[in-house]
């Protein structure tokens, strides 16, 4: 039996999980304005592309690569991280995870939160708080 192979995928795993110990995962939080109270964490892919406080739309819009499951995961680790609870999750299309809205909640505040599938490898995300 030739164990070349066994010992290379055994150094290139004990390699891999090395780096992965060194890069700790960090959610970032995007705050509104410089002077904004109001903030909702963002997992480290998110972009952000626009802002708005007028209240008559979306506070934050933006983009994130993946599938709309795999982006709504990010996002759902990224808020239970800052004290944040989905209280509810509606997926909605014809297709299972075409996009999805999610109600947060934390102390008194309430956020809806929708993800979709912009193009393939490609989700938009939204969200704003309940008034």
């Amino acid at each position: 039996m030739n164990r070349a192979p066994t010992v290379l995928c055994a150094c290139v795993l004990a390699a891999a999980a090395a780096v992965a110990a060194e890069t700790p995962q960090a959610w970032r939080v995007v705050p509104l304005e410089r002077d904004s109270a109001w903030v909702l964490p963002l997992p480290p892919l998110a972009q952000v592309t626009s802002t708005d406080r007028s209240g008559q739309t979306w506070q934050q819009c933006g983009e994130m690569s993946g599938t709309v499951e795999g982006a709504s995961k990010d996002f759902c680790q990224a808020f239970r991280a800052d004290g944040w609870q989905v209280s509810k999750r509606i997926t909605l299309g014809r297709l299972t995870g075409r996009s999805e809205l999610l109600v947060l909640a934390k102390l008194k505040h309430r956020v809806l939160f929708m993800v979709w599938e912009k193009e393939v490898g490609t989700c938009g995300f939204a969200w704003g708080k309940e008034k």
